[in-house]
């Protein structure tokens, strides 16, 4: 079965951040993982279309996001504070791993109250002409942030290896290579194109010529 790998990346991470939660007594967090995550999400993302933000989760809608305090700790002295815009999108430090490790992240609510998700979207195509590369790293993207918080259990984790385009109508979308040969993908019943990561590709100069930019993308395995 395909699977989203925006909802496969949400749901994993959420999953895994809740359950760390559950530790000293439920209202604090190791920082170590969530630093890493971070620092790959602000430093190491390769795709200009791919956005992750560390977003707040609240699960009591009788709470606000100006009484939520997020806070670090190192010895049992503070840090820094997190900030929050009006999405509920977090701001924290990135410390360097080995301080990441002594750090402890604080909330003032269980996790059954507030909890948070690294949430990515896809930013819309721009242009019917696209460099292949530009659009398909953004796999590479994906299945690092899932590897990195699936940790040892990474090998049960299907990897993002096609994206999905949906368009409005029938469409093409035309795969031009280095050697000016051709591939011409065609909508489905659907109005869908599904193409593959190829490593040549990624490694030349190939292009996407779409007829149509479509209304939606998204990786899938």
């Amino acid at each position: 079965m395909k699977l989203s790998t925006v909802f496969a990346a949400s749901v994993l991470i959420s999953s895994s951040l809740f359950s760390q939660f559950s530790y000293a007594e439920g209202r604090s967090i190791e920082y170590g993982k969530i630093n890493q995550l971070r620092d790959l999400a602000t430093n190491k993302v390769k795709s200009k279309y791919l956005t992750p933000l560390f977003k707040l989760q609240i699960s009591n809608q009788d709470i606000k996001i100006d009484d939520i305090k997020l806070w670090l700790e190192q010895e049992e002295k503070v840090i820094a504070k997190a900030t929050f815009d009006e999405e509920g999108n977090i701001n924290l430090p990135i410390l360097s791993q080995a301080d990441a490790e002594k750090t402890l992240l604080h909330s003032n609510y269980s996790k059954d109250d507030v909890g948070f998700i690294l949430n990515t979207s896809l930013k819309p195509l721009e242009s019917k002409e696209l460099k292949y590369s530009d659009v398909f790293i953004l796999l590479d993207d994906i299945n690092n942030f899932t590897e990195h918080m699936a940790g040892g259990f990474s090998m049960f984790v299907p990897s993002m290896d096609e994206i999905k385009f949906t368009f409005d109508a029938p469409a093409s979308i035309t795969v031009k290579d280095s050697k000016d040969k051709t591939k011409i993908y065609k909508t489905d019943d659907e109005f869908v194109i599904e193409i593959p990561k190829k490593k040549r590709w990624m490694q030349s100069d190939t292009w996407l010529q779409f007829s149509a930019l479509p209304t939606r993308y998204e990786p899938i395995n």
